[in-house]
């Protein structure tokens, strides 16, 4: 069972919709921002919300499962956010 309520948000800047993540730690939360944060390109955003729902700018939310899949399409992000 998860036991946060992190999420990990990637976007490219003004394009419609993200991808999310939901760290099952804080520890896990905090190393991946910092994974993140060492590949972000310029013009895509990396942000951490507790409750994606109410943050209506980021939607529509594709939800990623398993964490390497989700860092795999933030690769595809960065690419495209170059």
């Amino acid at each position: 069972m998860l036991k946060t309520n992190i999420y990990m948000i990637a976007k490219v800047f003004n394009e419609q919709g993200c991808i999310a993540y939901r760290c099952r730690t804080a520890a896990e939360g905090r190393r991946l921002l910092k994974t993140l944060e060492k590949s972000q390109q310029k013009g895509v955003q990396i942000v951490v919300l507790d409750s994606p729902d109410i943050y209506a700018e980021y939607a529509p939310y594709n939800y990623i499962e398993e964490i390497q899949e989700f860092t795999d399409k933030v690769s595809q992000l960065n690419r495209m956010g170059i």
